[in-house]
């Protein structure tokens, strides 16, 4: 699910580039089960066929926390002439006040929230406080070379979580056309997500 939406999401936009980064920890999740070397390189065989599409491992090599805001600092410093979009789904905008130095975000990039089943749509959650203007519904909205731009925008909804898979995978179902073929034996191979494996949501 998460591919087929960044696949329209980079089409929406027209972007050049869409990069994967995998966190090292987040203060608002539960720690990863799988090793941050074994996550990127699942990244890298998912998405090595689709052009454009790169992985970034920056949060993996900083480790500790990893925080949007120095994340999209650095790439800033490092490309100050792009224009940044981040892209995150409808359950973690809910929550973006209480990032980690929330009130620098709109200066750092433009926000694509995607809707996340179980969670209100994009339109109907308030806006972060940094926020100065509506939710926009068009890419064409998000100035180029601007920051603090909100898209809500509407992707092919596919019933498929990560969470879903997991549980699938404990319970020794079968992960067929639910992952990438690149990627599928190594998920079943591997003892990140075996019958002991306990779940937790995406």
């Amino acid at each position: 699910g998460h591919l087929r939406a960044a696949v329209e999401v980079f089409e929406a936009l027209a972007l050049d580039e869409l990069r994967f980064i995998p966190a090292a920890a987040s203060r608002h999740k539960p720690p990863p089960r799988a090793p941050g070397a074994i996550r990127k390189r699942w990244l890298e065989l998912a998405t090595r066929t689709l052009p454009g599409f790169t992985v970034d491992d920056r949060e993996l090599r900083r480790g500790g926390f990893s925080f949007t805001s120095e994340t999209l600092s650095e790439i800033r410093r490092e490309e100050p002439g792009a224009t940044l979009y981040w892209v995150l789904g409808s359950d973690a905008f809910a929550g973006l006040d209480l990032w980690h130095e929330a009130e620098s975000l709109g200066r750092l990039a433009h926000w694509v929230v995607l809707a996340r089943p179980g969670f209100p749509s994009p339109e109907r959650l308030s806006p972060p406080r940094w926020s100065t203007g509506a939710i926009r519904r068009d890419p064409r909205d998000l100035a180029r070379g601007g920051t603090g731009g909100i898209l809500a925008l509407q992707v092919t909804p596919i019933g498929i979580s990560a969470s879903a898979v997991r549980t699938r995978i404990a319970s020794g179902g079968r992960i067929d056309y639910l992952v990438p073929e690149a990627i599928r034996h190594e998920l079943l191979d591997g003892s990140y997500y075996g019958a002991d494996a306990k779940t937790a949501p995406d």
